[in-house]
C-alpha cells in the first residue's frame, strides 16, 4: 500500500514517517509533502493509495486537500493527522470520507502499531465489501434512516431474507442494514419493531441529521459505532430504540481512552478490594463504562484481572455467560452476581466491611511478591491494624492463621512455578521466598511428598 503523508512541520513529519512500522502493515511512504497544494503536484505524477494529512497547513489545509482528492482521485484512502481538540476538523474530515484519524497524541512507542493496524484493517474492511465504491454516493434527500445492527459479538450472522425484503434496507457494511425514510414511515417501522425482530439479536438506530453525508462515510462511522460503543448505549431487547443525530455518533467515536487507562483498570480490578468496598465497586465500574472499551478489551481485561483473583478464591468460573457479552447492561449484571457469589466466599457477617477490606488487602500484598520477607508486624501496619487484632481476624475470615497461609501461598506458587515455566530450582526457591535450594526442595518435599524435579516431571509440562 503507498502511502503519502502531508504535515507543515517538517520535524513531526519525519519522526512520523521514521518511526511508524509500515512494512509490518504492508505499506511503504512514497512521498511527503508540506502542503495540500504542493501534494496535489505529487499525486498528479505518482500512485497514491491512502493519504495522511494534517489539518492546519499553509497554502492549502488538510480538509480542502481532502474534499479536493475525493472528488479527483476517489479511490485514495484519506486519514487526517491532529490534535484531540480538533473536533470540528475531525467531524468534517469525516464527512468528506476520511476512514480514520490519528490524534498525535497517539504517537507514542506502544501505540504506533495499534494505530496503523486499525487503519490497515479499517482499509481491508471496505476492500473486501462487495460493490463498495470509495467515490461519493450520496443518500436519499431524506435526512434520517432506521439502522439495524446484527449483534457484532452474539450474532454476526446477517438478517433472513424475508425480513430483509420486507424492510427494503440496503445492507451498507456487514451486517448493517439502512433504509432512509420520512418521519411518519420510520414512527411506523418502530412501532412494528417488537413483533418484526428477534429479542438480543438486532438492535435498532434512529438516526438524524445525515443530511448530505455520502453513503461511504456514514457506512464507516456506522461500522466503527457497532465496534466501539453499540454494546454501551443498546438496551439488549428488539423494541429499545436508540436514537442519535449523525453528528452525535461523530462526537462520541472522537472520545477515546486517556493513554494509561487500561492499566489503571487492570489494577483497580485486579484487586478484590471492589468486592468488599460498596463505594469502590461503584466507583469502578462508573470508570468502566466511561472508559468505554470494546468487548474485547473487556475479556483482555477481566483475563488478567482473574488470573490474579484465583490465587485467593480458586476454583471461581470468571468468564461470563453469552447473554452478558451482548450488551453493557449484560455486562453489569454479570459483575453484580460474581460479585454476591465472591462475598458469599469472602464475607464474614461478624466482621465490619471495614475489617473485611484490610483483612483482604493483608492477602493481597502476602501474593504481590513472595520473594521477600513477609511478616505479620509488617503486613499489620500496612493495613493500619494491631498485630494481635489481625492475626485474630485474618484467621476468622481466611481460614487459616497468618503463617500457614503464607507458607501455603508460597508453595502454590512454587507449584505453579514448576509447572509454568523451565527456569531452574534455586531460582524458583528465590522467588518463593526460600533462602536456598536446599532448604526449599526439603520444605517441599515435607509437603508434597517428592522433591521440586519430580513435581516438574510429573506434571508432564515439560519434554
Amino acid at each position: 500500500m503507498r502511502v503519502f503523508v502531508v504535515e507543515d512541520d517538517r520535524l513531526v513529519r519525519k519522526g512520523f514517517i521514521s518511526l511508524m512500522p509500515w512494512e509490518q502493515y504492508g505499506m511503504v511512504i512514497v512521498g511527503e509533502a508540506g502542503n495540500g497544494e504542493d501534494a496535489l503536484e505529487f499525486l498528479k505524477h505518482h500512485e497514491v493509495d491512502l493519504l495522511i494529512t494534517d489539518v492546519l497547513m499553509p497554502k492549502m489545509g488538510g480538509i480542502e486537500l481532502i474534499r479536493v482528492v475525493r472528488d479527483q482521485y476517489p479511490r485514495i484512502w484519506s486519514v487526517i493527522l491532529t490534535f484531540h481538540q480538533d473536533f470540528e476538523f475531525i467531524q468534517e474530515a469525516l464527512r468528506l470520507g476520511a476512514i480514520d484519524y490519528i490524534a498525535k497524541t497517539e504517537l507514542q512507542q506502544d501505540k504506533m502499531e495499534e494505530v496503523l493496524g486499525r487503519i490497515e484493517g479499517r482499509i481491508r474492511y471496505e476492500r473486501g465489501q462487495q460493490g463498495f465504491q470509495p467515490e461519493p454516493a450520496s443518500l436519499r434527500s431524506l435526512d434520517q434512516a432506521l439502522i439495524w445492527f446484527a449483534h457484532p459479538y452474539i450474532h454476526p450472522v446477517g438478517l433472513g431474507v424475508s425480513f430483509l425484503s420486507r424492510l427494503q434496507a440496503e445492507e451498507i457494511a456487514a451486517g448493517i442494514w439502512m433504509r432512509a425514510m420520512d418521519v411518519a414511515e420510520i414512527e411506523e417501522e418502530v412501532h412494528r419493531l417488537p413483533d418484526s425482530l428477534q429479542p438480543d439479536t438486532f438492535a435498532v438506530l434512529r438516526l438524524s441529521g445525515i443530511g448530505s453525508t455520502d453513503r461511504g462515510s456514514v457506512a464507516r462511522v456506522l461500522q466503527q459505532y457497532r465496534e466501539r460503543l453499540l454494546f454501551y448505549e443498546w438496551k439488549g431487547y428488539a423494541s429499545s430504540v436508540l436514537c442519535r443525530s449523525y453528528d452525535r455518533l461523530l462526537r462520541s467515536l472522537h472520545d477515546r481512552p486517556e493513554a494509561g487507562a487500561e492499566e489503571l483498570l487492570r489494577e483497580s480490578w485486579s484487586s478484590l478490594q471492589w468486592v468488599v468496598n460498596d463505594r469502590l465497586y461503584e466507583e469502578n465500574v462508573a470508570v468502566l463504562e466511561h472508559a468505554k472499551l470494546s468487548l474485547p478489551q473487556l475479556d483482555a481485561l477481566f483475563a488478567v484481572a482473574a488470573a490474579r483473583w484465583e490465587r485467593i478464591v480458586p476454583g471461581q468460573t470468571w468468564t461470563p455467560a453469552a447473554e452478558a457479552r451482548s450488551c453493557w447492561e449484560g455486562w453489569k449484571q454479570w459483575l453484580e452476581g460474581l460479585r454476591r457469589e465472591l462475598m458469599s466466599r469472602l464475607f464474614k457477617p461478624s466482621y465490619s466491611q471495614e475489617v473485611l477490606s484490610c483483612v483482604w488487602k493483608a492477602v493481597e500484598s502476602i501474593l504481590r511478591d513472595l520473594s521477600r520477607g513477609i511478616t505479620l508486624k509488617d503486613i499489620a501496619v500496612e493495613v493500619n491494624m494491631s498485630q494481635s487484632y489481625l492475626s485474630q481476624c485474618f484467621r476468622d475470615i481466611v481460614g487459616l492463621s497468618f503463617n500457614d497461609y503464607v507458607r501455603q501461598a508460597r508453595m502454590n506458587w512454587a507449584k505453579q512455578l514448576l509447572a509454568d515455566t523451565n527456569q531452574p530450582i534455586y531460582w524458583i526457591a528465590t522467588q518463593t521466598g526460600y533462602p536456598n535450594e536446599k532448604y526449599f526442595s526439603r520444605v517441599f518435599k515435607a509437603k508434597t511428598g517428592m522433591l521440586p524435579s519430580a513435581y516438574r516431571t510429573s506434571v508432564h509440562v515439560f519434554d
